[in-house]
């Protein structure tokens, strides 16, 4: 079941799927944010449904995916 959970300004809670599934099942993401000395640190946590899907999704190259959305957001949030 999709879960979606919004606690501002601290926590987003979501389900993880794709429209066209690569691995079985969903993951249930969650980011956490941190304001500390007008600072924003942001921490991702993903739960995946077994250790073999968390080994493939690592495998998979989502890490430099992930950088990549963070270098995107730096340029979004330092042009505002």
């Amino acid at each position: 079941m999709p879960v979606c959970e919004i606690v501002r300004p601290e926590r987003i809670v979501n389900t993880e799927s794709f429209d066209d599934p690569w691995y079985p099942g969903e993951a249930l993401d969650t980011m956490v944010l941190i304001d500390q000395d007008g600072k924003t640190t942001v921490m991702t946590t993903v739960l995946c449904p077994s250790q073999e899907i968390r080994d493939a999704v690592l495998k998979s190259g989502m890490t430099r995916g992930v950088a990549e959305s963070y270098d995107k957001l730096d340029e979004v949030l330092a042009s505002s």
